[in-house]
């Protein structure tokens, strides 16, 4: 039996999220009234931002684990999120120990990573049930693969000329419209069948 069949990890990132909100609005509250905006108050403020950004990224993965769904790329999806969030507060709280180049091009590697699967997750939760919708959720895959290779790229190899650029900005923007127009769509076939 699966442990996400008594806990709900959506509703777990769904109240982590808020609460974070709560206690940045908390101590960004106390920092402007009564704080100096000392080292410590605005690493915790960061740390409570993270966590709540890491909220955020890992529900597609947490949603698909939950409805028991491409459960591989989920786990992966939390994992590299989680990772993520880890390495961000080894930067927040290890200061300058943790600043050279490799380290920090691995920290945007994995970021990209878990934003990628965590994006193509959350295009799958749509259930297309025309054949159109199901190309343009795979095109829309397919493109958010294509844009985190062509960053990736560009992070490691540190340069990018104009020509890839103006394909990945291309990209972005198809990417942006598969994002938006694949939920409408499905739900307007949904309500015509």
């Amino acid at each position: 039996m699966s442990i996400f069949k008594h806990i709900k990890p959506t509703r777990i990132a769904l109240i982590t999220l808020v609460s974070c909100l709560v206690a940045s609005a908390v101590i960004g509250i106390t920092i402007v009234l009564i704080g100096d905006f000392g080292d410590v108050q605005i690493k915790i403020l960061a740390t409570v931002g993270v966590l709540a950004g890491l909220s955020i990224i890992s529900l597609p993965s947490l949603f698909n684990l939950e409805k028991s769904r491409y459960k591989l790329i989920a786990i992966l999806g939390f994992l590299t999120s989680i990772s993520f969030f880890v390495l961000i507060l080894l930067i927040i709280w290890g200061g300058q120990n943790f600043g050279n180049e490799i380290f920090g091009k691995s920290i945007f590697t994995n970021g990209i990573i878990a934003f990628a699967i965590n994006h193509i997750l959350l295009i799958f939760i749509v259930q297309p049930k025309r054949k159109i919708l199901w190309i343009c959720q795979k095109a829309t895959t397919l493109i958010i693969c294509a844009v985190a290779l062509l960053i990736l790229a560009g992070i490691w190899t540190e340069d990018m000329p104009e020509t890839i650029f103006r394909i990945l900005v291309t990209l972005a923007i198809l990417d942006v419209l598969g994002t938006i127009s694949l939920p409408i769509l499905s739900r307007i076939n949904s309500k015509n069948a």
